[in-house]
Formats: structure tokens, sequence, C-alpha cells
């Protein structure tokens, strides 16, 4: 089973519920205009892999849609078919049908062990693992450097545990974002992680 994880927080924990949407913006005519809104929603990282923006060789992160536009070309813009994704789940995906995280609890369907290796415990969780190959060899190499990386810093250099495990700096303030038709969810601007930071109530880490 591995090695304890002593860590705090884990890089590869995944949420214990279904993600509860906390922004709505309406009406933009490119999917891409709702990268900012999906940056802050899913947290800087794959909604699939857990992979962060500002881990070692990440590339730009994607928009993927859960309804495949070929075959829902009325979803391709509606935020709530939208998640934030690597470009890694989003090329193996393609237009696969996955559960959706904002209908299960992630954490209740898959788990990852400190090696890096991936185990199912649910259908949920073994959809995932065939549709996405999170168990692949390439997935689980990246996951067990990345925990030695993380771990080697949360005990010897906090610094650079506190800039892997952190927000990036480049977080943008959604207020000053104007979507066409509104947002259901104005609460969520006051929650974001640009409004927490400038509160000074961001957490250093997550």
């Amino acid at each position: 089973m591995g090695r304890p994880l002593n860590m705090q927080p884990e890089p590869f924990a995944y949420p214990p519920t279904p993600h509860i949407r906390r922004h709505g913006p309406r009406g933009y005519a490119q999917y891409e205009s709702y990268r900012e809104w999906l940056r802050d929603e899913f947290s800087f990282r794959c909604v699939f892999c857990l992979y962060r923006e500002q881990w070692p060789g990440s590339q730009s992160f994607q928009i993927d849609h859960l309804l495949p536009r070929a075959q829902y070309p009325e979803k391709e813009c509606d935020y709530v078919n939208l998640v934030y994704v690597c470009p890694r789940c989003n090329g193996i995906k393609l237009a696969k049908r996955v559960p959706d995280p904002c209908r299960i609890a992630l954490g209740k369907s898959l788990q990852v062990h400190p090696d890096g290796r991936i185990r199912a415990l649910n259908l949920h969780g073994r959809l995932l693992l065939k549709a996405l190959r999170l168990d692949n060899d390439a997935h689980t190499q990246t996951r067990r450097l990345l925990v030695g990386i993380l771990e080697t810093c949360f005990r010897h250099n906090r610094p650079q545990f506190v800039l892997l495990m952190g927000y990036p700096k480049n977080l943008v303030d959604l207020g000053r974002l104007d979507p066409p038709h509104g947002n259901t969810r104005p609460a969520g601007v006051r929650d974001s992680a640009y409004a927490r930071r400038q509160r000074g109530d961001l957490p250093e880490v997550y």
C-alpha cells in the first residue's frame, strides 16, 4: 500500500464530495472566454488527475466538454458542461463520456497511494481509470516523482513547497470580468482566490 504520506495538504487527495460550482457566468460566444472562471472554479488544477498549473512540465491547461461538442453542440458554451483539465487528460479523453465530478465524489471513487499508484473504489472510479488511463505507467511515474519532490520540499525547503502547493501568482480579478448574460452565482467572485488574496485570507498552500 506504500508508506504513509505525512505532508499536508496531500497533493493527490481527491475531494470527498461532489464539486459544487461557485461561479455561474453566462452568455460567452466562445467557450475559451470562460477560462479564468474555470481556473478558479477548479482550483488551478486538472479536475481529473489533480495536476497543478505550477508543477514541473505543466503545459497550457485546456477546457474540456463533459458532453462532447460533436454530439451536443448546444452545450459548447454551457458553463456547467465545462471543466478545467491538463493537456494529457484532455488528449486521452477526447469525446469519451466520463462521470461528472460535479455529480459524483471523486474522493469516494479514486484513491492515490504514496507510491503513485491509483485504484478505483467503485464503478465510477473504474470508468475514469479506463477512459482516462489514470493508472498507466506515465501517470503513475509522474505521481511518484512529484510525491518524492514534494515530500523533500516539505521537510527541507518550505519556500519551494509553498511555491509548488500554493496558488499561482497570476490570479485574475473575476470582478472585472463582464459575462454577456450576467453571473448566476455572484457570491463566488467574493470567494475567488484573487479576492481572498486581496483580503489576506487565502491559504498559503492547498
